[in-house]
């Protein structure tokens, strides 16, 4: 049986694959602190993380999370998942490829007393996705 904390960490990445970044938001705390490890990013706030959200979207407007797998550890969540789709959309200096991609995701989420999520961490292979999306060359094997 999964703990709340599961069932709102699960409620948040659905409202994310349907862009509805209204609830995603009242998900987490108003101080939420994101680590973003794959940009070397760290933002504060709700309005911060909605924006990190809506970014994913303006580079892929079919981007979705499937494959999620979640492990309860109290007040800490572990996910596990895909994030699949097309790059419609540029992504910071990358123009539009119209290449899909398919990203593995972890996050860690620390949950506050009143269920928010209040700390995640959010680990990718930004380097692998340039690659598929043809933004820069496989590296050559020794």
């Amino acid at each position: 049986m999964f703990s709340s904390n599961v069932v709102r960490l699960r409620q948040c990445h659905d409202a994310f694959n349907v862009g509805d970044f209204d609830t995603a938001v009242t998900l987490v705390a108003p101080d939420i602190e994101l680590t973003d490890h794959g940009r070397g990013e760290v933002l504060n706030g709700r309005a911060a993380f909605r924006s990190w959200m809506e970014g994913f979207y303006a580079m892929s407007s079919d981007i979705k999370i499937v494959d999620a797998q979640y492990i309860d550890a109290g007040d800490t969540v572990v996910a596990q998942f895909r994030a699949i789709g097309v790059q419609d959309g540029s992504m910071d200096s990358f123009p539009v490829s119209n290449k899909p991609y398919s990203l593995d995701v972890c996050e860690v989420w620390r949950f506050n007393e009143l269920g928010q999520a209040e700390e995640g961490h959010n680990y990718s292979d930004s380097l692998g996705m340039l690659i598929q999306l043809g933004h820069i060359p496989v590296p050559e094997t020794a």
